[in-house]
């Protein structure tokens, strides 16, 4: 095991543990989130983001 296996495996507990890529990335001091997302191993989902959950209306942000 060498100190690498160890930060990959903190980074891979956080992602498990629902820590969000971009924190991940400022941990791990990486300059993009796609080098975060190859080295834990998983990608971000944009066919579902999470936004796309808030169910905003325009309607609801009419100016008064």
């Amino acid at each position: 095991m060498a100190p690498h296996d160890l930060r990959r495996t903190c980074a891979r507990l956080c992602h498990e543990a629902g820590g969000e890529l971009e924190q991940i990335q400022f941990l791990l001091g990486h300059g993009s989130v796609q080098t975060t997302e190859r080295y834990i191993g998983c990608r971000q989902n944009l066919r579902e983001a999470v936004n796309d959950r808030f169910r905003i209306s325009p309607s609801n942000n009419a100016a008064h």
